[in-house]
């Protein structure tokens, strides 16, 4: 059902399609460029452009994108273009971001690609938050936090869809992502300092799919708690490489990877597609 698309793109697809992110109907071909739409979850609609090869030609690529967009009928979609630091998508990706203008996409916000070794330090956890599964908790309580973190937040994402969606619809959308991720149980917790809720961490069967601190308790380095409790989490199950990404302009969490052992690998660069 993909065969249009080479390997490993074809494997990744089939398996992608087994786990219910992508379909066949969101495949899309025209000359040699290739692309294909992805979900986080099954039943969620696509979010992201995956596996875009825009070949040869940026003009072909970047109609393959129009009529690929006004076929799904997406309002919004995301792609990103990932690249070793120092590099940067107009010199070393020429064709890809021509293409990707061209069809009306922005680059918006560039972010840090961070990962964990084994072997490395695991971040010291100094002791004072206690831990609570959110998968164990109710949801209207998880979903509250979600709502609070947002607030003020530094992440660009959180504060496009805030902006756009309202930051309940935003919360509900990170809930079903977080929820539908690959981990235990008890991976995903609520930090809590005494009786108030901190902040919470989620870490996935390989990264830490999301970190986040509520205002009233910011400025206190609770980040670098949970993102002890994280890293030490996946590291305890025997993952070798932990990987991680936050938006250069989110220094406190930037730093906070940093301190906890985590290096610099890449930088990604995210282009937004609206519907004008």
């Amino acid at each position: 059902m993909f065969d249009q698309f080479p390997e490993p793109a074809r494997s990744q697809l089939a398996a992608a399609f087994d786990e219910g992110r992508t379909r066949p109907e969101w495949c899309f071909a025209e000359g040699q460029a290739r692309l294909a739409y992805w979900a986080p979850f099954p039943g969620s609609e696509p979010v992201i452009v995956w596996q875009f090869d825009p070949g040869p030609d940026p003009v072909v690529a970047a109609g393959l994108l129009r009529r690929s967009l006004g076929a799904m009928g997406l309002t919004k979609i995301i792609h990103d273009i990932s690249l070793k630091p120092g590099l940067i998508p107009v010199v070393d990706r020429t064709v890809e971001h021509e293409a990707l203008t061209r069809a009306g996409f922005a680059m918006e916000v560039e972010r840090l690609l961070l990962e964990w070794v084994a072997g490395t330090d695991l971040p010291s956890d100094p002791g004072r938050l206690t831990y609570h599964p959110a998968r164990r908790m109710d949801r209207a309580e998880v979903l509250d936090l979600l709502i609070r973190i947002s607030e003020g937040s530094l992440d660009y994402d959180t504060q496009v869809e805030v902006a756009t969606a309202g930051a309940e619809r935003e919360a509900r959308w990170m809930y079903d992502d977080l929820m539908n991720r690959k981990a235990k149980p008890d991976w995903f917790v609520i930090g809590r300092l005494g009786d108030s809720p901190v902040g919470l961490v989620a870490p996935d069967d390989h990264s830490i799919a999301y970190i986040g601190v509520v205002p009233e308790h910011r400025g206190h380095g609770y980040v670098n708690d949970l993102l002890a409790r994280g890293t030490r989490t996946l590291a305890k199950a025997g993952v070798e490489r932990i990987v991680a990404a936050t938006d250069v302009a989110n220094a406190p969490t930037a730093n906070a990877f940093l301190r906890g052992g985590y290096s610099e690998v890449g930088r990604l660069f995210r282009y937004y597609w609206r519907q004008s």
